[in-house]
């Protein structure tokens, strides 16, 4: 795409997951929508989401267990009022989604629900094992039908435009070109922070821009602590810098976790056995690992009927084909895997950030709603419902008057992407001292390391951002002197409700 595209809009949004998707469908109904993508347009995490949207659709099941479930799982710190807002609103947008266009997998009459660890029923409404890039496939044919809505894709917001305490839009840079974009409002969507990680199923785009963006512009960040490490990656094949995630609903199917003696060993953690929430199953993981000197685990679902297999999980299966492992006959070796942080940019209940006029949702907000660990599927029902959300409250922006700016173009030589040393560096220090298990010290050493890393390091973007987000998550890391959900150190072990039953906030 050429430089030609609108310097001036209603609504900004940067990013093209589910959440910035959805805010822009939405906003499209009353004003102008100009989406910033960094890459292709259908390539974030939403696009490889593999289970699905959590909503209290089925028989037996309701949005009052499905919030007892979220809270259960959110270690304490989970927003109730925002858990309850969440789930009511569930089974509407699943029939919302329909509504543009979008078909999920069905039995009989209803939906072919799935069940994952965590949820005391099945209600996970999916589309087979690629519930994301269905879902984005049709969001995008639905905003390719609006007029008053443009895309931009392979462009990188910089920073933020301020005016006093108002967010005004950002800087856009285009083939070597900062371009200001003049915004009423401006919505970051910009996804997760995975690839601070030595491993993890984000792909390569997920370097925290949106947060670090919003943290050099005051904007206030909270529980960067609690990064959820997917328990079940595929070990030793890389995908683009990222690895292969192995769903959380092959536990909900049966899949059966083992060591590498085919012994069983989560009966040992947690009554739940395999379908107990994924911080446990992570760490139980991590524990076997550390204690049998291996580096992997099996996950075993050949006793199931290949049919089922290959109708349930076609894309895993497939891939894991590709690779020459035959799931059907053999168990897939998986290590675990940085996958999705809780916290973020904190907003209220619009969706809306500390700074007027900025609004954040999806992976890269803190909405409160996922508390110390996200119940699986909640991911893309919280995109969808606090995107909307944003919308509405958006609207009230778009009948103010914007002030006189200047919007010209520079060019300035800006470095984006490199660094591979550097980058590398940060991984090791972050999975080496920031990962599943940690301790004071370890979390000490891990801000020195940064510290010179930070000292060391060129001047390059994404490099920058990715620093700023390892310090956030170290920062809050150190502060939170407990266990409790997705972060768990080894010097505090219990959970202390007196004095850290609340957020983190930078």
């Amino acid at each position: 795409m050429s430089l030609d595209f609108k310097r001036e809009t209603d609504c900004l949004v940067i990013g093209s997951g589910i959440a910035g998707l959805w805010f822009s469908l939405k906003a499209s109904e009353y004003g102008r929508v100009l989406i910033i993508t960094k890459k292709e347009r259908s390539e974030s995490n939403t696009n490889y989401a593999q289970g699905g949207i959590a909503a209290a659709v089925g028989e037996g099941d309701s949005p009052e267990l499905h919030y007892q479930d979220t809270l259960r799982t959110g270690a304490g710190l989970s927003h109730k009022e925002l858990v309850r807002i969440m789930v009511e609103e569930a089974p509407r947008l699943i029939g919302e989604l329909i509504d543009v266009g979008i078909e999920f997998s069905k039995s009989g009459k209803g939906f072919d629900l799935g069940r994952e660890g965590g949820h005391s029923k099945r209600r996970i409404v999916h589309s087979k094992d690629f519930t994301g890039a269905t879902i984005e496939k049709g969001l995008l044919y639905a905003l390719r039908k609006k007029e008053n809505v443009e895309i931009v894709e392979n462009a990188i917001a910089l920073d933020l435009i301020m005016r006093g305490d108002r967010c005004v839009g950002a800087y856009i840079i285009k083939e070597e070109r900062i371009i200001p974009v003049i915004a009423k409002t401006t919505l970051l969507a910009t996804g997760g922070i995975g690839q601070i990680y030595l491993h993890t199923t984000n792909p390569k785009i997920a370097t925290g821009d949106g947060i670090a963006m919003a943290y050099r512009a005051g904007a206030r960040i909270a529980n960067m602590e609690f990064i959820q490490f997917h328990p079940t990656s595929l070990y030793g094949h890389k995908m683009d810098d990222r690895a292969f995630l192995i769903s959380e609903a092959v536990r909900g199917e049966g899949g059966v976790l083992k060591t590498l003696d085919n012994k069983t060993f989560m009966e040992r953690y947690d009554e739940r056995g395999c379908l107990a929430p994924r911080d446990i199953v992570a760490r139980a993981i991590d524990a076997e690992l550390k204690r049998r000197g291996e580096d992997y685990a099996l996950l075993d679902l050949s006793h199931l009927s290949p049919s089922k297999i290959k109708s349930r999980f076609p894309m895993i299966y497939e891939t894991c084909l590709g690779l020459g492992i035959d799931i059907t006959k053999e168990p897939i070796p998986v290590v675990p895997a940085a996958h999705y942080v809780c916290g973020g940019i904190l907003t209220d209940s619009w969706a809306e950030t500390s700074i007027k006029g900025l609004f954040a949702s999806g992976e890269c907000a803190c909405t409160g709603v996922h508390g110390a660990n996200r119940l699986a599927s909640n991911s893309l029902l919280e995109a969808l419902v606090f995107s909307e959300r944003a919308a509405l409250k958006a609207e009230k922006y778009l009948k103010e008057s914007m002030p006189e700016m200047e919007t010209e173009e520079e060019r300035r030589p800006l470095k984006i992407e490199g660094g591979r040393g550097y980058i590398r560096r940060l991984k090791r220090i972050m999975w080496d001292y920031a990962g599943i298990v940690r301790s004071d010290e370890g979390l000490k050493k891990g801000e020195e390391e940064l510290e010179r890393l930070k000292s060391e390091a060129p001047e390059i973007l994404e490099l920058k951002n990715m620093i700023t987000v390892a310090e956030l998550v170290i920062r809050c890391a150190i502060l939170r002197k407990e266990s409790r959900g997705l972060h768990y150190n080894i010097d505090h072990p219990e959970k202390d409700d007196k004095r850290f039953k609340k957020d983190t906030i930078l």
